[in-house]
């Protein structure tokens, strides 16, 4: 929306809009004071205020539009005598202050502010869904005949034989009179006790998940939806209440409850300890990933689609035997653990189970589909310590047959380090030793998406191969080798002087730009090296330190901590920035913090890939908290849906990236191509 009543400044903003590869719907206002209330602007991505030339007319106008712009960046639009200064322009709420005869400029901070615009609605839009969904979800649990129960005060009446059996009693007169309160876990009792009192005040319903223990200290964890109660006297207060278990492991073991699946923390841990029963059995892991999720939420909805999905996990537990496991990944993602008494037999059950999945129709009379799955599987052999990394790989592998089109299953090699043959890893060896000689690497960029309005670009650099065939190879097919040749210092300079190059390049476009740069834990341990190389190489191409962000992995950070501290106090005195990435992976993480200067955080990608537990979601809220009182911004990296992306917006997160939003793109900050912020 363009706020002017000069027709020759509409018509300039047209012409810089203009744009076919990218179209914008642009309309007009020609007085503030007409926009009226604020669904007036609803739906608008950006604002374009044409600045009063009268100082307290200006300061009045840009106070109203601000007020109505709800997530639209403002930008006031100065015509060479503007009312206002930049910096009063700021303070009163806009998002930049444009000259209209700067044209690239003023294209440019338009464009930035439409991207940003554009985020801010889809993550309210997602947000309300989000709402929606939890809406349904309590319908559904509030028309359930399992456990429910009406509380006088906080007193059980009128129980189901199913809140008493949850409760821990074996009959419902003997739940009669019990004080629910009593029963919630003490670290929970407060908020259980806030929720009753929101819905007899405010007579609104209420749900929270809480610990519920029994006379024998058994816990579970249980989800309670709160609504208000018809009293039968003035001063009683009733609350009408209904349980459902969260806790896996208890409603696994009750078949009255139906099956569940375990998540991502209880399959990590049995990852970290697997032993098959006898020497006649071998091990093996299958990663399962639903195709198209966004066009099942599509066709479906959200509700309906997770009951789907639901679906898919129970299929799973009735397809295991003995001691298998299923474990719930993310959405529409899962892990199976599974003994067979070959590898043949794993190959076999894999290839099986893709293809029942693809025949399996799943849903009821009233709505029904079928669903294709990218799968991949292992055997698990040579000891527990490799088994996350091989887990990574069939992750990788799944989302590689994802993007190639899906519905695939496909074995995966995923030998340790000491199973891989030398010669295999030398032959990589000599090709990386050429590709630094021959400048046969690329570099791959991401936007970092501001979600508070920073429109400060930000990339992250990641590294690719160029092989024989012009193709680009991750560097998962080669960074091992690169490892065991010693080879990671050199490629982490070749690296950080491509950044650089980059950063230089783009200046010279008066287009700043940062970049986020990973160094490797061999780079780390011989931190004065590179520190040493690095002052050389700014030294021969000026750029300023600040837009180069150095990451460290927290757990290179836990298993070098000496080194890693030295050389990122090393690198933020000489006035360059440090990253902590995949930070906050177990509850210990602060600790690194605590010993290290950290200017970003980058979230483990365990809190983007999966609705939270329980756990999960209280160490989130640690996270924030303790960023927050350190003034450290935080990063969400690999978001892969609108859902991930607006749980964490709410959740308090600052930047986000991942291929939901931008694929990396190794042409986006070209010498032709000046950059383009996200």
């Amino acid at each position: 929306m363009a706020i002017t009543a000069d027709e020759a400044v509409f018509e300039r903003i047209r012409q810089v809009l203009d744009d076919s590869d990218d179209p914008v719907d642009l309309i007009r206002s020609e007085d503030p004071s007409q926009l009226g209330e604020e669904d007036a602007i609803s739906g608008v991505a950006v604002i374009g205020l044409h600045c009063h030339t009268d100082n307290a007319r200006a300061r009045r106008e840009l106070g109203l539009v601000h007020g109505l712009a709800g997530l639209a960046p403002v930008v006031v639009l100065d015509n060479g005598d503007a009312g206002l200064e930049r910096e009063d322009a700021f303070a009163a709420g806009a998002w930049d202050m444009v000259a209209l005869a700067e044209t690239d400029l003023l294209e440019l901070r338009l464009r930035q502010a439409l991207d940003i615009g554009r985020v801010r609605v889809e993550l309210q839009d997602a947000a309300q869904r989000l709402n929606q969904t939890q809406r349904r979800l309590d319908v559904l649990l509030s028309h359930g005949q399992d456990a429910r129960a009406t509380l006088v005060g906080q007193r059980v009446a009128d129980p189901s034989p199913a809140f008493a059996r949850m409760i821990g009693v074996n009959d419902i007169e003997s739940a009669r009179g019990i004080d629910l309160l009593e029963r919630v876990a003490p670290h929970d009792r407060d908020r259980f006790s806030s929720a009753l009192d929101q819905v007899t005040t405010e007579q609104s319903d209420a749900s929270l998940v809480f610990d519920l223990t029994t006379h024998l200290n058994h816990r579970q964890s249980v989800r309670a939806l709160l609504t208000p109660g018809v009293a039968e006297k003035s001063d009683e207060r009733r609350t009408n209440v209904v349980l459902q278990s969260v806790d896996s492991e208890h409603r696994a073991g009750d078949a009255s409850r139906g099956p569940a699946l375990d998540g991502r923390m209880a399959l990590h841990s049995v990852l970290s300890q697997t032993v098959s029963r006898a020497k006649e059995y071998v091990l093996g892991m299958v990663f399962i990933a639903i195709d198209e999720i966004s066009g099942l939420q599509d066709q479906f909805g959200l509700a309906e689609s997770d009951l789907l999905l639901q679906e898919v996990g129970l299929y799973l537990l009735q397809a295991i035997r003995g001691e298998d496991r299923v474990f719930r990944f993310g959405a529409g993602e899962y892990v199976m653990i599974i003994e067979r008494h070959s590898a043949n037999e794993i190959e076999d059950f894999a290839q099986s189970l893709h293809t029942a999945l693809s025949d399996e129709v799943f849903g009821d009379d009233r709505q029904s589909t079928t669903m294709s799955s990218s799968l991949s599987y292992c055997v698990l052999s040579g000891g527990s310590s490799q088994n996350d990394a091989r887990l990574q790989r069939l992750m990788d592998t799944v989302y590689e047959l994802r993007d190639e089109g899906g519905d695939a299953c496909q074995k995966c090699v995923v030998d340790s380090p000491n199973d891989t043959s030398t010669g295999a890893h030398e032959a990589w060896a000599q090709r990386l030793r050429e590709a630094l000689d021959q400048d046969r690497f690329s570099l791959a960029y991401q936007g970092v998406t501001s979600l508070a309005g920073d429109s400060q670009p930000y990339f992250d650099v990641l590294l690719r191969y160029v092989d024989d065939r012009s193709a680009l190879v991750r560097p998962g097919e080669f960074l091992p080798a690169a490892e065991q040749a010693n080879m990671m210092p050199d490629i982490d300079r070749w690296v950080v002087q491509r950044a650089i190059d980059v950063i230089w390049q783009q200046k010279a476009k008066n287009t700043e730009i940062i970049l986020f740069v990973k160094l490797s834990p061999a780079t780390i341990e011989a931190g004065e090296a590179f520190t040493s190389w690095l002052a050389t190489a700014i030294e021969q191409r000026p750029v300023e330190p600040s837009a180069l962000i150095f990451s460290f992995r927290e757990d290179d950070v836990r298993s070098n901590a000496r080194p890693a501290t030295h050389l990122a106090q090393s690198l933020a005195d000489a006035g360059f920035r440090v990253a902590l990435t995949h930070y906050g992976s177990t509850p210990k993480a602060v600790q690194v913090l605590d010993r290290m200067p950290a200017h970003f955080i980058k979230l483990a990608p365990d809190f983007a890939r999966q609705m939270l537990g329980r756990e999960e979601d209280e160490r989130l809220a640690h996270i924030i908290a303790s960023a927050r009182e350190r003034e450290i911004p935080l990063i969400a990296e690999q978001i892969e849906d609108a859902n991930s992306m607006a749980r964490l917006w709410q959740a308090g997160i600052n930047y986000v990236q991942g291929h939901f939003i931008q694929e990396p793109d190794t042409e986006a900050l070209t010498d032709d191509t000046a950059a383009e912020p996200y």
